[in-house]
């Protein structure tokens, strides 16, 4: 109750000090700005969402200095954002009209009238929505981003579910008091930090799958705020990882008290991802550093049969490595691993047909 009334009241001071910004002007000058995520659907079924708010003038580049960078998150968790802002998204040939909430999203989760005509036999699976701004306040706009829309094909055959801190990206979310996590957040950018060592192969090869010609779809769910969309979006791209929706979650703590048994925001989007695609397996990716393995497990008792294997990167804690394996080691039909290194997960993804070892060796060169 302490930690919902806490996050209620630093809503409710946040908002006051929006409005308060609002009324005297301040920060007017800036332009508004239109923020797609990549979104992802089916055939008969759509999902997009975005944010609005005043641009925070976020200006990156690959030498930025500590200062720069330690600005640039200032803007980040410090945004601006219009609520009640009217928004028309368009895609295959419909028209969704959505209004923003109180932190300035727009979610748009709906059946399309009419089912897209297959997708193509051959990858890639991204399709394009168009999303326009058309009023904030009563002033008419015409303010306009395309968002890509991921709709798997025929040439997948099973799709992968990723985590992103301490399993592709170096967090040290288990530090002391989460210091390096915060440090490296503050000070760093997308081009200065770094990912585990032959991640990129590995998420490759599993995309390509074992005949390495298939196109199977990732989607990244991760306990990051949205404010660090643009900064993770970055980092998937200079680092060579595949792409795919990333699934956020908003900054802060949830509103109300969430019913016994909630597994947190992670769960509930994996549950989103498989429920949209019921016909598709999937392997799940995460880190023993916080409860991946758990959600994973809650995951596979929920859905027998759709989870073909499951890897836990290893944080280097020796208590937790050991509670992680029990628990892996209780899904006795299900392929799993904890491992050190994701030459290890290769191997071991190879033997059980989920990639072609030669392959991921080619893709390290």
């Amino acid at each position: 109750m302490a930690r919902t009334r806490l996050h209620y009241w630093s809503k409710k001071l946040g908002h006051s000090w929006s409005r308060l910004w609002g009324h005297l002007g301040w920060g007017n000058y800036r332009p508004v700005y239109l923020h797609t995520y990549r979104g992802f659907g089916r055939r008969d079924y759509l999902f997009l969402s975005g944010r609005v708010l005043l641009d925070n003038g976020i200006l990156k580049n690959e030498k930025d200095s500590a200062w720069r960078n330690f600005n640039n998150t200032i803007k980040r968790f410090n945004s601006r954002v219009i609520s009640n802002a009217h928004v028309r998204g368009k895609f295959a040939g419909e028209e969704f009209e959505l209004v923003t909430d109180a932190e300035g999203y727009f979610t748009l989760d709906t059946y399309l009238a009419t089912p897209l005509p297959p997708p193509p036999a051959k990858p890639p699976f991204w399709q394009k929505a168009q999303v326009n701004l058309t009023a904030i306040s009563g002033q008419q706009l015409n303010i306009s981003q395309e968002a890509e829309i991921l709709i798997p094909g025929s040439a997948t055959t099973f799709g992968i579910i990723s985590d992103i801190d301490d399993t592709i990206l170096k967090t040290y979310v288990t530090s002391w008091l989460k210091w390096r996590p915060i440090y490296l957040t503050i000070i760093k950018n997308a081009f200065s930090r770094q990912a585990f060592s032959k991640v990129a192969p590995f998420y490759q090869a599993l995309r390509r799958g074992a005949a390495g010609h298939c196109y199977n779809p990732f989607f990244y769910v991760s306990n990051s705020p949205w404010n660090l969309y643009d900064f993770l979006e970055e980092f998937l791209d200079l680092n060579k990882l595949s792409r795919g929706p990333l699934l956020l979650r908003d900054f802060g703590l949830p509103y109300k008290d969430n019913s016994a048994g909630y597994l947190g925001h992670k769960h509930e989007q994996i549950i989103r991802i498989l429920e949209l695609y019921p016909k598709l397996p999937f392997v799940l990716i995460g880190d023993s550093g916080e409860r991946d393995a758990d959600i994973y497990q809650a995951i596979c008792q929920r859905y027998p049969g759709r989870i073909k294997a499951i890897y836990i990167r290893d944080v280097h804690s020796s208590n937790r490595a050991q509670r992680v394996q029990r628990i892996l080691s209780s899904l006795t039909d299900i392929p799993s691993l904890l491992v050190k290194n994701y030459g290890t997960a290769a191997e071991h993804a190879a033997d059980h047909g989920l990639l072609s070892y030669a392959n991921f060796q080619a893709l390290q060169q």
